[in-house]
């Protein structure tokens, strides 16, 4: 995730300062959007869950509150990365530190939420088979404990930063960017987020929703209908974490090739630097736009999972009223 710094690349070294003004401007004005739009919805999300709080609600929409938060966090801090990007970095080198350490934090968070939720959903079905039923120990205190433990992850996982962070002239302004001066150390800290980051919360996502995808809602009058609604939300979930998350980790492992062959083969190097400024912006711009879609997209779930309670609900009263 080092492309997340308050840092614009230029797509070539000799590029005159009117064609970088523009993209400085360009940048900062996205972000500005995506603050505009995507903080007022997800604080939106949390009041809206906040209102309706009680001790019976459901760790799924804790889950989404959790989720909200991280994306609520990212964005609010948006303005400091606009001031950057229009002003250079003025807010010295402690102030670079921790708010790219919060950023992080809540990047990790985010992910680490979607993931669990994911997990979550598969851990309630599994539960439901009867042949399963010794799996049902998760109590809500118990929980609770992992969202506590989440947020001690993502702390953790950002803790690099804290480090590796720094405040450097370049290009004609200061900028608040990671700085890595070993090679081995550098390739460490990029395989470890893309592992982390990406390839196992990938795997457990679509694992889990693909697997429920497949057994969920089976038999019964309405299993046709309830199974392909579940897989439009699964395709969706599925393909946002990929559509958003995909591009960020694949510069990062242009970043460690390029960290490779950088004394090797001069060559490669160049051209993998020549990739690396066209495209970081790109999966900047994909990655911050997430924060905007996730309410959206997870308040269509939550619909979705509304639904299928009120029709049990409805069936259990249904059977009930025949009984009697």
């Amino acid at each position: 995730m080092e492309h997340l710094n308050f840092t614009i690349n230029k797509t070539s070294d000799f590029v005159n300062n009117s064609t970088v003004g523009s993209k400085q401007v360009g940048a900062a004005v996205f972000l500005s959007l995506c603050c505009m739009v995507g903080l007022p919805t997800n604080i939106a999300v949390i009041i809206n869950i906040a209102l309706k709080w009680n001790k019976r609600m459901s760790f799924t929409v804790k889950l989404m509150l959790n989720l909200a938060i991280c994306d609520s966090l990212v964005l609010s801090l948006a303005p400091f990365g606009v001031s950057g990007l229009l002003n250079g970095w003025t807010f010295g080198l402690w102030s670079c530190k921790i708010l790219t350490y919060l950023i992080y934090c809540a990047m990790y968070g985010s992910v680490l939420t979607v993931t669990m939720m994911a997990a979550h959903h598969y851990h309630t079905i599994m539960s439901k088979i009867p042949d399963l039923g010794a799996l049902e120990r998760l109590k809500k205190a118990r929980r609770n404990l992992l969202l506590i433990g989440l947020w001690i992850l993502a702390t953790v996982f950002a803790l690099p930063i804290l480090i590796t962070q720094s405040v450097e002239f370049k290009r004609g302004s200061l900028r608040c960017q990671r700085t890595i001066t070993s090679p081995s150390g550098k390739i460490t800290v990029l395989v470890l987020e893309v592992l982390f980051g990406y390839v196992l919360p990938f795997t457990i996502i679509a694992a889990s929703y693909c697997w429920i995808c497949k057994t969920q809602l089976q038999g019964g009058k309405h299993a046709k209908e309830r199974k392909k609604r579940m897989r439009r939300l699964v395709i969706s979930i599925v393909a946002a974490f990929f559509l958003f998350w995909t591009p960020v980790h694949i510069i990062n492992l242009v970043d460690i090739a390029t960290t490779v062959t950088k004394t090797s083969s001069p060559a490669v190097y160049n051209q993998l630097k020549l990739i690396r400024r066209a495209t970081g912006d790109l999966s900047k711009t994909v990655s911050i736009l997430n924060c905007c879609v996730n309410p959206f997209l997870y308040a269509f779930a939550s619909g979705i999972f509304k639904k299928k309670r009120l029709h049990e609900e409805k069936k259990n009263n249904t059977e009930i009223t025949v009984t009697n």
